[in-house]
Parts: C-alpha cells; sequence; structure tokens
C-alpha cells in the first residue's frame, strides 16, 4: 500500500520507472551463495539440496526485492528466452539461477548484448543443445536446434510482419521468414561452442561451478568456417567461431521483424494479451530508436510499454479486449507482496536461511520458474481457449488460461490466505501482516477495509456486486463470532478467487 500510495501522490510515473531502472538487481545465485555459506569447491562437490535454494531465491527476490521492475521484465523474459530445469538441466539449479541472473542484469540494457548473453549460456548451449556442436563430417549435420529456436521464439518469428505487429500477405498468405536452407545456414554458424570445462563433449559437460555459469568457450578446430547465407545475408569464409555468431546475431537484431515480435510479447506478458496493432506499432518504433538513434534500448521499450494510453486507459477505452489472465504463480506473489508477507526459518542440507518455502509449486500451480515443460514455454502468445470472443465475434488470446489450474489454485490461495497450518504444499511459512486490515474491521469501517482490498488488489476497479458480495460476508460472519482475522482472510481469499482479480486490468 505505502507503494501504491507514493506514486499516487508523486503521479510521476516516468519518474518511478527511472527509480526502478537505477536500482541495482537483487541476484539469485548470490542469494544462494550467501544463505547456504558454501564455499565453490562444496557447490563442485555437489551441494545438497541446492534445488531448494534455488526455488527459495526466486520466492525471496521476486517479493522482497527493491528490483520489483527488474524482477518482472525478468520473468517475462525467461518466458521468452526459455530454458527448463526438465531437460538435460536437471540437477543444475546453481547454473540456472545465474541463467536468470543474465536476465536481470540485460533487462535494462540493450536486446543485443542480451541476445548475445543468451547465446552465450552454457544453460542455453545445452537446453538447445549446441553446446558440442561439431562441424559436419562423415555424414553427421550440426544440430539445427538453437538455429531454428532463435529465429522462431527469440527474434523474428514465423511469418514477416509489418511494423504494427500484423502479418504480411502475399497471394493471399502468410509470408515466411525463413526457410530450412536458414535454419541449416545458421546451425553452421552455431559450431564450436562447449562450456568452459577444458573439453569439447558431444553433449557438454558441467563438473564445476565454473562451467555451469561461465560463458562458453570456443573450439576453432570443430568451427565450420565456410561461408554462410542466412536471410539473405552472406556470412563470409575464413571468420573466428565468435565473429560467425556476432554476424548471426547482428542479422537477427536487426531484422525488421525483430522490433514488433519483441514488442507484442512483452506486451502480453507485461500488459494485457491482445494488445492492439497501434500499440505494438508504438513500441515497435521504441525498438527501432529510443530518440537518440538507438536501437534495441529496453528501457525505451519498458518505458513505451508501461506509459503506453493503452496500457494506462485501456480498462475503460478497450474493455472488451484488454487484460489479461493473471499467470498461478502470481497470484502468490501478489498475495505475499500486498500484505508484507514474513519468512521463516528453513533447514537446506546443513544450512539455515530465512524463506518462503513454497517448494514444488509446478506441482500445484502448473508454473515454477525455468521449469517449462518445452521450449515454448508454459503457453504459446496464440493459445486460445474456446468460446472466448469480443463482441464483433473476434477470438480473444488469453494464453495463461492454458495453466490457470483454477481447481488447484482454489485450494492454494485458500490454504495461504488463511495459513491452516495444514498447508497445500509442505514447508510454506509466509504469514501475512493483517494489522491494518483487522483494525478497520474492528473500528466497524467496513467500507474502509473493502475498498483497501480493492487498492491492493483490483487496482481500484472492483464491481459494486463484488464489494456488496465482501460486505455480506462480513455481515454473516461477525453474526457468527468468527474472529476478525479469520474474517480478514476470508475477504482476501474471495476477492482473489474471484473473475475480477483473475484478469489484471
Amino acid at each position: 500500500m505505502e507503494e501504491i500510495q507514493a506514486l499516487s501522490e508523486s503521479g510521476d510515473l516516468e519518474g518511478w520507472l527511472e527509480e526502478q531502472f537505477n536500482k541495482p538487481p537483487s541476484l539469485h545465485l548470490g542469494w544462494m551463495q550467501a544463505h547456504t555459506n558454501a564455499s565453490t569447491e562444496a557447490w563442485d562437490n555437489g551441494l545438497p539440496d541446492i534445488d531448494y535454494a534455488q526455488e527459495d531465491a526466486w520466492w525471496v527476490n521476486s517479493i522482497d526485492g527493491e528490483d520489483q521492475l527488474r524482477q518482472r521484465v525478468a520473468f517475462a523474459l525467461s518466458e521468452i528466452f526459455v530454458v527448463s530445469r526438465n531437460s538435460s538441466l536437471i540437477g543444475f539449479a546453481d547454473g540456472l539461477a545465474h541463467y536468470y541472473d543474465v536476465l536481470l542484469e540485460n533487462a535494462f540494457g540493450n536486446f543485443r548484448t542480451l541476445l548475445e548473453a543468451v547465446a552465450k549460456s552454457p544453460m542455453m548451449g545445452s537446453y538447445l543443445s549446441y553446446l558440442g556442436n561439431a562441424k559436419a563430417s562423415g555424414g553427421r549435420h550440426p544440430d539445427e536446434n538453437f538455429a531454428r529456436e532463435v529465429m522462431q521464439l527469440f527474434t523474428i518469428g514465423l511469418y514477416e510482419l509489418n511494423q504494427d505487429g500484423t502479418y504480411k500477405i502475399r497471394d493471399g498468405k502468410r509470408i515466411p521468414t525463413y526457410s530450412q536452407k536458414d535454419i541449416m545456414e545458421l546451425a553452421r554458424v552455431f559450431t564450436g561452442w562447449t562450456s568452459d570445462n577444458g573439453v569439447f563433449p558431444a553433449a557438454g559437460g558441467f563438473p564445476t561451478l565454473h562451467s555451469r555459469i561461465a560463458e562458453m568457450v570456443t573450439d576453432e578446430s570443430e568451427h565450420d568456417t565456410g561461408s554462410k547465407h542466412v536471410l539473405g545475408h552472406l556470412i563470409p569464409a575464413g571468420q573466428s567461431t565468435r565473429q560467425d555468431m556476432d554476424s548471426a546475431l547482428d542479422i537477427l537484431f536487426n531484422h525488421e521483424n525483430t522490433g514488433p515480435f519483441i514488442a507484442r510479447r512483452l506486451i502480453q506478458r507485461l500488459v494485457t494479451s491482445n494488445p492492439s496493432p497501434q500499440y505494438v506499432g508504438r513500441v515497435a518504433a521504441a525498438f527501432s530508436d529510443n530518440g537518440s538513434g538507438v536501437r534495441g534500448d529496453m528501457k525505451a521499450v519498458i518505458k513505451a510499454i508501461l506509459l503506453d494510453p493503452e496500457a494506462l486507459q485501456g480498462a475503460s477505452t478497450r474493455p472488451e479486449t484488454f487484460g489479461k489472465v493473471r499467470e498461478p504463480l502470481l497470484f502468490i506473489t501478489n498475495l505475499w507482496r500486498a500484505f508484507h508477507a514474513q519468512k521463516g526459518q528453513h533447514h537446506v542440507g546443513p544450512f539455515q536461511y530465512d524463506a518462503y518455502g513454497f517448494r514444488d509449486s509446478g506441482q500445484y500451480l502448473q508454473q515454477k520458474a525455468l521449469s517449462s515443460l518445452t521450449v515454448f514455454n508454459f503457453f504459446t502468445p496464440d493459445d486460445r481457449p474456446q468460446d472466448l470472443f469480443d463482441s464483433a465475434g473476434h477470438e480473444l488470446y488469453a494464453p495463461e488460461m492454458t495453466v490457470m489450474g483454477i481447481d488447484g489454485l482454489h485450494t492454494v490461495i485458500m490454504e495461504y490466505s488463511h495459513e491452516t497450518g495444514e498447508y497445500e504444499v509442505d514447508g510454506v511459512t509466509a504469514h501475512l501482516t493483517l494489522d491494518e486490515e483487522i483494525a478497520l474491521l474492528n473500528q466497524g469501517q467496513h467500507q474502509k477495509l473493502i475498498e483497501r482490498l480493492n487498492t491492493l488488489l483490483l487496482a481500484g476497479q472492483m464491481s459494486q456486486n463484488l464489494k456488496d458480495a465482501l460486505m455480506e460476508h462480513i455481515q454473516l460472519e461477525l453474526g457468527n463470532n468468527l474472529n476478525p482475522r479469520s474474517i480478514v482472510q476470508d475477504l482476501i481469499a474471495l476477492t482473489m478467487l474471484s473473475a475480477e482479480y483473475a484478469v489484471q486490468r
């Protein structure tokens, strides 16, 4: 509430963004190392329960970090530049934490730098199988996995786009951005990379913490030095492994599709699932030029996304299409941030530290950071549930509905808001601070209590129907002599389980 009030009083949205841009990142690997007090040697020898520490680090930084905008943008980026523990990366929680830190550290930099940092990460190299990717030899061809996904999912997409994100059409059909030949040529570019462990393995290897977090290194003897033709551009023969990567990433970064492609994906993750072409176009323009001739300035892109008139007024100007279904993970982070949840002590192997203790969230929420089942994330940008249309009959996108799992979410929200002592997930220790809410209830200021929840959870957009339902519940439970904390917890749960809360607007 104090953050909402401070920004409301200043009215300086751009100033708040600048403050957030200047806050140092709350890093995940650093948190793990600090709170397990482990030496590099201990990590190299297989630190016990390191997976728990990585998950604890995500929850603590996502909830307590001063750099909330950075954390939120990095979460969005993690669902675009996907790596996952549900793969060859299982057991490398320290490497995954560092990969998330790469996203945090580059969230406000330049997209070209971010793209290169992702491409050189050993976690990405292993996940998309170009770590240890050797040049063609004896009938063997380079792995095409990263070459395909860096185009399809990270930069230009499948079809040519106008700058407003709409598809270009030729002869009544969408125009593909790349061909199988482009994939094969780009696969040759990404040969010769391996982890920094002194060998060039066919499938990679991570025997040390250093090899899991250091940028990949090159083995020039395994790199294809011939010329390559990628997306209509010639990459000349004789270049080094690094030079070839630089050339390829420059081609992708400067492709006319990249601005609108990334613009739509970030808008969907941060603001609304169905942005207008005009909104996408304005953000793509910021990607193309930050006002000073710089392409790919992430600060300019984020400002364009969050300060756009459609972002600020879409709930009233585009009520039929504006908004996004909340992801299950964000239900919990919002609950614990809104009510200043307190951490509890946890034991991880031989170590003790304070954390929220929500582990195995994927089992209950169908979501866990860096744990999607495929490179396509938990959902795709174009996922559409059945029977979701606007008044003109246009089918609407609602990607997060894919993992809504509302029955499980009901249980978790009820458990966590009520702190029953029998949490659905063992080990959760988050304790809500509800002093203000309980005081309003005890003082008979029931309308103020409901408006407080309206501000905290629904951005002041609670319907009169929901307000009436909450007021009726207060009167009913006061008549039943239910204790005040339980009544407040009821109100929080009922609000968060409403359809109004499920769609962030």
